[in-house]
C-alpha cells in the first residue's frame, strides 16, 4: 500500500501547502462548530490521496490515520462492490429474483439489482426493529408483508433490509459468512488491513454529545447480527482514502473500470445542474454539486460518522470521519471537495493517435433509424459511442468482443451503459465485408436517411406550368 502523507497539526507544515492549510483550517471548524470528540479528514487529487489531517483526541490522545471508526452505513459501498464482483464472476446475476436465491421470502420477486438500487419497496428496517438504537439486529433479514411497501421499481426506497438480503445472498452463493467472503475478495486485495467488522485494539469509543452542554455521554452499538452487510463495518481514515482512490479507478483487480462505472450511474438525479438532488447508482449514492457529479456514501451510527465523496471526472476526492453520533454532516466533506477543486485543475491527458481495427473504423460516421440520425464515435480503448444527433440524450457505450463481457451472441459488441445498456449491437455486413446496417433493441440503423422524398405537388389553385 502506498504510504499517505502524514497528519500535522502545526498549519505552516502542511502537505500542499497553502491547499494543505485551508483544508486543515475547515476540518478544524468542523470539530469545533459539530462539537465532535475527534475527526479526521483525506483529500484526493489526481486520483491519489495528497493530504491528510486530524483534529481533536481519541482515547486522550490525537487520532492518527490507523484509528478505527464505526463506518455505518458506508458498508452498504463495500457490499454493493462485493456483489458486483460475484456478478461479474458468473457467481450470481443480478437480473435474478431473490427467490432465486433465498426461496420463500416475502419479496422474492425483486431482483438483486432492485435491492442494490433501493428500488425494491422494501421498508427501512424490519418492522419492531430498531437497530442500532436499540441493542442487536434481528436474527435473520427475510422481510415480513409489513416490510414490504410498494410494487418493485415504483420509487426509490432507502433500505437496510435489502442490503441485509444482499448479504445473505452472498452467504447463500458462497456457502460461508459474508464478512469472510468480504476480507477475501474485496479488503485483502486493496490493502484494507483496518476495515471488518470486529474493532481492534485501534478503535475509538463512539459518543453522543449533550444537546445544552459540554458533555459526553457513552454511545454502544449492539450485535448487528444479520444487518452486518447494511452497517457493520469499522474502518479507519488511511484505508477509507484507499477506499476513495479504488472509487476513482485504482480497481487493484477487484472490480472492472466498466463495473464501477455501472454502479456510479444514477437511478433518479435532479435534472438542474445547481441543485442538489441526489440519485442512487448500485451501492453508491451519486449527487449534483456546483455543476459536477460526486459519488460515495454516507454513513452514520449511534457514536461515528463517516462520509466518502469523490468526483470521477476529475480524479478528486474527500474522506471525513468523526467518533460522535451528530456534528458531522456529509456536507463537510463536501467543503474539502470544493477547496480542492478550487485550488487544483488537473491537466488533461495528452491526446495521442491509437491503432484501432479497420472492423470498429468503418462503423464511425453517422447513421440513421428512419430520418433520425445517430452518431458512432470510438473511444481510445476501443469503445463504441453511439449517440443521437438531434437531442441531448447521453450516449450509450459499447463494447467489442475482445473486452471483459467476452464473445456476444453472433459477434455484435455488448451494451455497456445509457439506454442500451446489456443489449447487443449486431452489425450487418454487405457482400465486400463493409457494414451497412446497425441492428439494436428491435431498431435499424442504415447509412441512409431515408427513401427519396416524393415530388412535393404544388399548392392548391396554382397554375400548371
Amino acid at each position: 500500500m502506498r504510504p499517505l502523507p502524514q497528519p500535522s497539526a502545526d498549519p505552516a507544515d502542511q502537505p500542499l501547502g497553502g491547499i494543505g492549510r485551508l483544508l486543515l483550517c475547515r476540518l478544524a471548524h468542523a470539530q469545533a462548530q459539530g462539537r465532535v470528540p475527534s475527526v479526521a479528514g483525506c483529500a484526493l487529487i489526481d486520483g491519489r490521496t495528497a493530504w491528510t489531517g486530524v483534529r481533536g483526541h481519541a482515547r486522550g490522545v490525537p487520532p492518527t490515520l490507523d484509528t478505527q471508526y464505526r463506518i455505518g452505513s458506508l458498508t452498504k459501498s463495500f457490499t454493493a462492490v462485493l456483489v458486483m464482483r460475484l456478478r461479474d464472476r458468473g457467481e450470481l446475476r443480478t437480473d435474478e429474483p431473490l427467490e432465486t436465491y433465498l426461496p420463500g421470502t416475502v419479496a422474492g420477486d425483486r431482483t438483486v439489482r432492485q435491492l442494490l438500487a433501493h428500488t425494491a419497496g422494501l421498508a427501512a428496517m424490519t418492522p419492531g426493529c430498531d437497530w442500532p438504537y436499540s441493542g442487536p439486529g434481528p436474527a435473520h433479514p427475510l422481510p415480513s408483508a409489513a416490510g414490504v411497501l410498494c410494487r418493485a421499481g415504483e420509487r426509490f426506497q432507502y433500505s437496510n433490509i435489502g442490503y441485509a438480503l444482499l448479504g445473505a445472498v452472498v452467504e447463500r452463493v458462497r456457502q460461508e459468512p459474508w464478512e469472510d467472503v468480504l476480507a477475501r475478495d474485496v479488503l485483502a486485495p486493496l490493502g484494507l488491513r483496518g476495515t471488518g467488522t470486529v474493532p481492534g485494539p485501534g478503535a475509538v469509543q463512539g459518543w453522543s454529545v449533550h444537546p445544552w452542554a459540554p458533555v459526553l455521554v457513552a454511545e454502544e452499538v449492539g450485535d448487528a447480527r444479520a444487518m452486518a452487510a447494511a452497517g457493520a463495518l469499522w474502518s479507519t481514515p488511511a484505508d477509507l482514502a484507499r477506499w476513495a482512490e479504488f472509487l476513482l479507478g485504482d480497481g487493484a483487480g477487484v472490480l472492472h473500470a466498466d463495473t464501477l462505472a455501472e454502479m456510479a450511474e444514477p437511478t433518479r438525479l435532479s435534472g438542474r445542474d445547481d441543485e442538489p438532488g441526489a440519485g442512487f447508482g448500485l451501492g453508491l449514492q451519486v449527487v449534483r454539486h456546483q455543476g459536477r457529479t460526486l459519488v460515495g456514501h454516507p454513513g452514520g451510527i449511534p457514536g461515528h460518522l463517516a462520509t466518502v465523496w469523490v468526483d470521477r471526472g476529475r480524479g478528486t476526492g474527500a474522506v471525513v470521519v468523526g467518533n460522535a453520533s451528530t456534528g458531522l454532516s456529509p456536507s463537510r466533506a463536501l467543503e474539502l471537495l470544493d477547496i480542492v477543486g478550487e485550488q487544483t485543475q488537473p491537466l488533461p491527458r495528452e491526446w495521442v493517435p491509437q491503432d484501432l481495427p479497420r472492423e470498429l473504423l468503418e462503423l464511425t460516421g453517422y447513421w440513421y433509424q428512419g430520418p433520425r440520425p445517430h452518431s458512432v464515435q470510438l473511444e481510445p480503448d476501443g469503445g463504441l459511442l453511439l449517440r443521437p444527433v438531434s437531442t441531448r440524450t447521453k450516449p450509450s457505450r459499447f463494447r467489442a468482443p475482445a473486452s471483459r463481457f467476452g464473445r456476444t451472441p453472433r459477434g455484435g459488441l455488448a451494451g455497456v451503459d445509457g439506454a442500451y445498456a446489456g443489449e447487443e449491437l449486431r452489425v450487418r455486413r454487405g457482400p465486400d465485408g463493409r457494414p451497412v446496417a446497425l441492428e439494436l433493441a428491435g431498431a435499424r440503423f442504415t447509412r441512409d436517411p431515408g427513401p427519396a422524398p416524393a415530388e412535393v405537388p404544388p399548392p392548391s389553385g396554382a397554375a400548371a406550368g
